[in-house]
C-alpha cells in the first residue's frame, strides 16, 4: 500500500472517529395521539422544548434532540411506540399524552421493560401505582385518585347538587374515575350513584338518549369524564334543549384537551354552567409571576408567531406541566449525570427524580422533594408531583381560553 493510500486511510478512520465522537446525542420521545388530539400533543411538545431550550438543547456534554410518534388512541400501537423507544439506543425518556388507557394497559410492559415514563396529561389513577418500589412513571398531572373528590366536593357544596348523574366513557380512565367519584360520594351519603357510561366516537343520537336517560332519572347535574370529541357531542346535545331542561355539568379535564372549543360555539358555551379541573396556574390568572412572564415570552419566540397572546395556547395545561415536568427531569439529569450507557443512565435518572433535594421553581409552584420511592401502603403518591392542593376549577372564557374560577 502506498504511503498517499495509507494517509488516506488513516485520515477516513480519523474523520469517522470525529463524527462519532461528536455524535452525543439523547432523545426524548413523546408517545402520543398526534391525529385526533393533536392540540394536547403539540401543546405537550412545546413545553417541553422550551423548557429545553433554556439551556439550549445541551445537557452533561449531550445534545438533545425530539422524536414524536403517534398511536392515535390505540392501545397496541402505543406499545409498538414503546418498543422502537426502547431499541433506541440513545433514547433517555418518553413522554405521553392525554390519554390514560394505553398508559395503564401497558403499564407491566412500561415497569418490566424499565421505560422511563414521564406523564404531563394523562390522569388514570393506576398508571404511577405499579406495585414495586422500582416504579419506571413519573406524573405531574391531575391524578384521578385526588381529582374525583375535588370534582365531587364542587358538585356538592359548590353547585349544590343533590342527585348527580355520573357520564363516564367506557375506558379504563373512566373506570379510574368511577372509583373515586363512587367512593368521595360516599361521604355525601350517596351510596349507589346513577352512571351512565358512553364509548368513543359517540354520536348526536346517542347522546340524546342518554341526555334523556339522566332527565328522566331526576338528575339535577352531570358530573362529565369525556375526552374532548366525546365531550362536544355532549354539549352541543345539551345546547339544544331548552333552558329549563339543561342541567350544569361539573366535568373532568379531557375537554379541554382537543377542538372543543371550536366545536361548541363560544355563545353556547356562554349559556352553560360548565366547570372543569385544571391545575391551579394559568396564563390567563389576572397576576403573572416573572417566571411566568418570562417562560410566556420564550413561548412567543419558540412558536415563531403563532402564539401572540395567552388565548392563542390551545390546550394550555398540556404545556404547563410538560414545561414544569421538564425543569425536574433536567434537574434530575445534572444529579444523576450522564454514562453513555442508556440502561445505566435511564435508572439513574429514575432514582434522581426521586431524591430531587433542592427547590425547583416551575410555573404550578415550586417544587420541594417532587417525587419518592413508591409504596403501595405507605406511600401511595409517591410518584405525583401534585396533589389536591395544586388542583383548580376552570371555565372556558369567550376566546375557548381556560379561566381559573376556583380552587380546592
Amino acid at each position: 500500500m502506498s504511503k498517499c493510500i495509507k494517509t488516506f486511510v488513516a485520515l477516513l478512520y480519523l474523520s469517522a472517529f470525529s463524527l462519532l465522537a461528536e455524535d452525543k446525542t439523547l432523545y426524548i420521545y413523546q408517545d402520543a395521539d398526534l391525529s385526533n388530539h393533536n392540540e394536547s400533543s403539540e401543546a405537550i411538545q412545546k413545553g417541553i422544548e422550551v423548557a429545553f431550550k433554556e439551556i439550549n438543547n445541551q445537557i452533561e456534554g449531550y445534545s438533545i434532540a425530539f422524536k414524536y410518534l403517534d398511536h392515535r388512541g390505540n392501545v397496541i400501537r402505543s406499545k409498538r411506540n414503546y418498543q422502537q423507544f426502547l431499541a433506541d439506543p440513545n433514547a433517555l425518556v418518553i413522554y405521553s399524552g392525554i390519554h390514560s388507557p394505553p398508559l395503564i394497559k401497558n403499564r407491566n410492559f412500561i415497569n418490566e421493560n424499565k421505560a422511563l415514563t414521564l406523564v404531563p396529561w394523562a390522569a388514570g389513577g393506576p398508571i404511577t401505582r405499579y406495585p414495586s418500589k422500582e416504579n419506571w412513571v413519573f406524573r405531574l398531572s391531575v391524578d384521578d385518585t385526588q381529582a374525583g373528590p375535588v370534582i365531587i366536593d364542587f358538585a356538592i357544596k359548590t353547585q349544590k347538587c343533590r342527585s348527580p348523574h355520573l357520564l363516564l366513557e367506557e375506558t379504563p380512565w373512566g373506570i379510574s374515575n368511577l372509583t373515586s367519584m363512587t367512593k368521595a360520594l360516599k361521604k355525601y351519603s350517596i351510596e349507589a350513584p346513577k352512571v351512565v357510561r358512553f364509548s368513543w366516537n359517540l354520536k348526536a343520537k346517542g347522546a340524546r338518549e342518554i341526555l334523556n336517560e339522566i332527565r328522566q332519572q331526576g338528575s339535577d347535574c352531570i358530573v362529565l369524564v369525556s375526552n374532548a370529541v366525546e365531550g362536544a357531542v355532549i354539549v352541543n346535545e345539551v345546547l339544544k334543549l331548552s333552558k329549563s331542561d339543561r342541567l350544569p355539568i361539573i366535568s373532568h379535564w379531557g375537554i379541554t384537551g382537543g377542538d372543543f372549543h371550536e366545536k361548541v360555539s363560544s355563545e353556547g358555551l356562554s349559556e352553560l354552567e360548565l366547570h372543569f379541573i385544571q391545575s391551579c396556574f394559568s396564563f390567563t390568572n389576572p397576576k403573572q409571576s416573572p417566571l411566568a412572564n418570562h417562560v410566556f415570552l420564550q413561548l412567543q419566540e419558540h412558536s415563531q408567531g403563532a402564539i401572540k397572546k395567552a388565548t392563542d395556547l390551545k390546550s394550555a395545561v398540556g404545556f404547563i406541566h410538560a414545561y414544569d415536568l421538564s425543569k425536574l427531569l433536567i434537574d434530575a439529569i445534572k444529579q444523576a449525570g450522564i454514562t453513555g450507557n442508556i440502561a445505566v443512565d435511564r435508572n439513574a435518572i429514575r432514582l434522581a427524580l426521586e431524591e430531587l433535594g433542592t427547590p425547583i421553581r416551575g410555573l404550578v409552584k415550586t417544587y420541594n422533594k417532587p417525587f419518592s420511592a413508591f409504596d403501595e401502603k405507605q406511600n401511595f403518591n409517591g410518584h405525583e408531583a401534585l396533589n389536591a392542593e395544586n388542583y383548580c376549577m376552570g371555565q372556558f372564557g369567550q376566546h375557548g381560553e381556560v379561566l381559573i374560577s376556583q380552587g380546592n
